[in-house]
């Protein structure tokens, strides 16, 4: 006598036990109730299979390779051109260490030095770039501008004031800038110039200014620069440029 199997087909031979307690589980084969399921089924085919290749490093990091390049290629190319606005600025200056060197032109009626001579002084002519500049004298003040209306400027020590006559000689626009311009005492210490109280003394129509003053091929401006000393110091040497970048010319305000 042949043994009974659960229904269904292409089921594992068994023998239905006495009491016929077959179990049919969800989604599986039939299976005598107190025993334990059949083996789960491995998946097929195993996850991951066929493996991935891993890319390399420079596919990888390609994308950041390409950012950081564009980087540097942007930093290179302000660094060169900070180089040639110095270089164009500096190329027009004649200074010669601290000797002012004048140019050959100009409205001062005094003839322009000569390249290797003594250090430039009051009422030569030096040239920095487009600018010639003369220092036609020098005067001091406690205060500039209309102070009786509480206006003008007053000093935290005394203005020593540079008369100037600066003329244009390049080929075209350049502006005067006082904050370009210093004096040194005798102490080697360095000042700037004030620029409020420059303002003042370019009066109410702002004709002569030295404060950002446009200047275009040929012209000239006569204007007054102030530097706020302390009270009983003296200025002995100027540094005029005619922009921040350029090398500056050195006038002795001494001879």
């Amino acid at each position: 006598m042949h043994p009974q199997q659960p229904p269904g087909p292409e089921r594992p031979y068994y023998q239905q036990p006495s009491d016929g307690s077959w179990q049919q589980q969800p989604g599986g084969p039939y299976q005598q109730q107190g025993t334990a399921p059949y083996p789960p089924q491995r998946p097929y085919p195993p996850q991951g299979y066929p493996p991935q290749p891993r890319k390399s490093w420079p596919r990888r990091h390609k994308f950041a390779a390409g950012c950081l390049g564009s980087i540097a290629l942007f930093v290179m190319i302000i660094v060169v051109a900070v180089i040639a606005i110095v270089a164009t600025s500096g190329s027009g200056s004649s200074t010669g260490g601290n000797t002012g060197t004048a140019s050959s032109g100009g409205s001062s009626g005094q003839a322009p030095q000569n390249a290797g001579s003594t250090t430039a002084g009051i009422g030569d002519k030096v040239r920095d770039g487009k600018f010639q500049f003369v220092i036609t004298g020098i005067s001091h003040a406690k205060s500039v501008g209309d102070t009786s209306m509480g206006l003008g400027d007053t000093a935290q020590g005394r203005y020593t004031i540079l008369h100037v006559t600066v003329t244009n000689i390049g080929s075209e626009a350049q502006t005067l800038d006082d904050s370009s311009q210093y004096v040194y005492d005798a102490a080697g210490r360095k000042f700037s110039a004030s620029s409020s109280a420059d303002i003042d003394l370019a009066g109410a129509n702002g004709q002569n200014s030295t404060w950002l003053d446009d200047i275009n091929p040929g012209n000239t401006v006569h204007g007054r620069i102030a530097f706020d000393l302390p009270a009983g110091d003296k200025a002995v040497k100027a540094e005029l440029h005619d922009s921040m970048f350029s090398g500056g010319v050195t006038v002795s305000l001494t001879h």
